[in-house]
């Protein structure tokens, strides 16, 4: 009876996550392209769902790097928290190889924010994703990364061989103050990680849990 009530809940308890993730991803993007930031509420929600999937499937290394890459992104000595685990599961010979591709991403995350490519909004937002798809070990590293370089499109639109270089060493000069770049494309990638998260949701992963 207890089996038949979880099969049972199994299918509704999926469903009102889904549309509880598809609420926020679209929260976020509407308010991204409003306002030019991702809300507090979907951000911090979508990243602590994230958390919650990896406890839920008790993968607890993943848990503790998830935690101290939370905490790393901030940057300070909690920012060597998140390297130090990845280089631990890198060196001990089948810890996690399944979960490199995650380590990875997350790391590059946390590389993207610092160097203020991206904003914590948008941060926070790849974390959730990252963590509730890990499952797919390598879909949503994959597209998020194909998804950034969108941002090079502006770089070689319409520009010579010269002006790319030109405007490349530029980039790289002035990497963290891209607030001050006066040619620099801002795009709500909030939008671009909903698009990604939906199609996810509802079209890759079957159960959320």
């Amino acid at each position: 009876m207890i089996q038949a009530l979880n099969q049972s809940l199994n299918p509704t308890l999926n469903l009102v996550l889904k549309v509880t993730i598809s609420l926020l991803l679209v929260y976020a993007a509407v308010m991204d392209v409003r306002k030019r930031e991702v809300p507090y509420v979907a951000g911090i929600g979508l990243m602590l769902f994230g958390g919650f999937t990896l406890i839920w499937n008790q993968h607890w290394i993943l848990v503790a790097f998830y935690i101290a890459a939370v905490l790393g992104s901030r940057g300070g000595i909690f920012g060597l928290l998140p390297v130090i685990i990845a280089l631990v599961s890198f060196g001990v010979t089948g810890l996690m190889g399944e979960a490199y591709p995650f380590i990875l991403a997350i790391l590059f995350v946390i590389t993207m924010f610092q160097f203020k490519a991206i904003g914590s909004g948008d941060a926070v937002l790849a974390f959730g994703l990252l963590a509730i798809a890990y499952e797919s070990k390598l879909w949503m590293p994959l597209v998020l990364l194909g998804s950034s370089l969108i941002g090079v499109v502006p770089l070689l639109w319409k520009r010579s061989p010269k002006e790319i270089f030109e405007r490349t060493k530029k980039i790289l000069t002035n990497f963290r103050k891209i607030e001050e770049d006066e040619e620099a494309v801002l795009f709500p990638w909030a939008v671009i990680a909903a698009v990604i998260g939906l199609v996810y949701v509802w079209l890759v992963r079957g159960e959320i849990l």
